[in-house]
């Protein structure tokens, strides 16, 4: 995990964070596209990464989701993608 400048950090506190009730069903971010996941602002990724229910994310690094930079972010929805398609077949 990359750390941010502090201001980066308080920034992303600020931004109004997703609340712990999935926004996105796990078919819908099966159905992401790699465009529309690149797109998606922070909070957005977060949102469906939780939703995911990703089995090799603990709750300790869940609740930590708002300090990883975007790269991470944007890496773990593709494997939340990734995971969802295999769970709809």
């Amino acid at each position: 995990m990359l750390l941010f400048p502090a201001e980066k950090i308080a920034k992303r506190l600020l931004t109004p964070q997703p609340n712990r009730s999935p926004s996105s069903t796990k078919g819908e971010i099966a159905e992401f596209g790699d465009e529309e996941i690149i797109d998606l602002p922070d909070n957005k990724l977060i949102a469906a990464i939780r939703a995911a229910q990703l089995p090799y994310l603990s709750p300790r690094f869940e609740d930590r989701l708002e300090y990883c930079d975007r790269d991470i972010l944007v890496r773990l929805v593709h494997l939340a993608r990734h995971c969802c398609r295999n769970q709809e077949q």
